[in-house]
């Protein structure tokens, strides 16, 4: 299975836009650079980085550039020793040169950075953020993985820097010897405890990929939108509208058409309808749980995150994957909790920003005030209404 995982990935379509090249001087040699990146030369350098996943695959790249509208700016570093390094990059369409904004990747579309074979090393990212500091761009944004975090220290001299963690989970023998490790006895006792109320309650879980399971997931997500917008008094069609526009439903489908069984959906139904769901990625060894909702409107005693996240752990453990990245939990204890009680362990890394105004600043000043804000507004609510809120997704 993970043999035809790295085939079918590297199998995507050449780039529309025939490669252009430059010489890059670095430490008096010279650095070949092509963009964007064939797809063969990409899915070559991915199956030798042990760190790849997901999101730093050919297939995701052409999922940013259809799913997102951003275009295709990936460079291909040839070092005169032989090495072949990929930056994964997109570029805002319609502004011109001067003014281009980039990201590794645009947000929603989880970390990019850097793949090398072997794993990059500080030097070469030493490298990238040079040329990347010098650019054209406007502002160039850069989300390494974790696993890359230690060599992307090297790009803190030169980039405005945002401290960004992640939780994982590691694997290391079969799920059973993950979980009474990882898992204190409390908590496997509250997730066996779960699903016997499931059970009861007639609510089971389905998974695949299929374009029935993929909508399910899209009511279950607008369901959630819903909910939260009434937590903070939005009007429901503002906030479907503003959910719509930042995650429509077609980046999901393009997504699952592209991975395939790379891609796979879990979804809890009750009496015929979907009032949970969890999407999981996987590239080689490696697992991402990338988007994951429940009905607020169900009772928080089922669990719904946290066995759909469970389920999600044990097929990628079973799959024979080394660890399942469940993303970040943006400033969330109450998510960070949950993931941390189905053995997930905090990972932190940093997004860097090569910025020639300070775009970036401003953007974290923004998104931290709009947080205060919301969380004014939820402390305002009833204490009725904030016991009804159930799950957390």
């Amino acid at each position: 299975m993970k043999a035809r995982r790295h085939d079918r990935l590297g199998a995507t379509a050449p780039p529309a836009e025939p490669p252009r090249q430059r010489d890059l001087r670095w430490q008096g040699r010279t650095v070949r650079v092509t963009t964007p990146v064939p797809a063969g030369v990409w899915a070559t350098v991915a199956a030798a980085d042990p760190a790849t996943m997901a999101f730093q695959t050919p297939a995701w790249r052409d999922c940013v550039c259809s799913g997102s509208g951003w275009h295709d700016a990936s460079r291909l570093y040839e070092t005169p020793d032989g090495r072949q390094l990929v930056l994964m990059m997109a570029r805002r369409p319609g502004l011109p040169a001067g003014l281009a904004v980039e990201a590794s990747w645009p947000p929603g579309w989880g970390t990019g950075g850097l793949l090398a074979p072997g794993g990059v090393r500080p030097d070469e990212v030493a490298l990238v953020s040079t040329d990347l500091a010098r650019g054209r761009a406007i502002s160039a944004s850069v989300r390494p993985g974790f696993r890359a975090a230690p060599a992307w220290r090297a790009a803190s001299g030169a980039a405005f820097v945002i401290p960004r963690a992640v939780h994982v989970a590691h694997f290391g023998g079969p799920f059973t010897d993950f979980w009474e490790q990882s898992v204190t006895p409390r908590g496997r006792a509250n997730i066996k405890a779960a699903r016997r109320k499931l059970d009861s309650a007639g609510i089971t879980i389905t998974d695949g990929n299929s374009p029935a399971l993929l909508e399910a997931f899209y009511r279950v997500y607008l369901r959630w939108i819903d909910r939260r917008a009434a937590q903070r008094g939005v009007p429901a069609a503002v906030a479907r509208w503003q959910a719509r526009r930042a995650e429509p439903f077609s980046k999901f489908t393009a997504v699952a058409s592209r991975l395939g069984e790379d891609c796979r959906i879990w979804v809890a139904w009750w009496d015929g309808r979907p009032v949970g769901a969890t999407i999981s990625l996987y590239a080689g060894e490696t697992a991402i749980g990338w988007r994951c909702f429940a009905d607020r409107s169900v009772s928080a005693r089922f669990r719904l995150s946290e066995i759909l996240m469970t389920e999600s752990l044990k097929h990628a453990c079973d799959s024979g994957c080394r660890y399942l990245e469940m993303g970040e939990s943006v400033g969330k204890a109450s998510l960070a909790n949950i993931k941390e009680r189905i053995g997930g362990q905090e990972h932190t890394f940093a997004e860097y920003c090569f910025d020639r105004l300070p775009l970036s600043r401003g953007r974290i000043a923004f998104q931290r005030a709009r947080g205060r804000a919301e969380d004014w507004i939820l402390s305002r609510r009833p204490p009725a209404d904030a016991a009804r809120t159930g799950e957390t997704a």
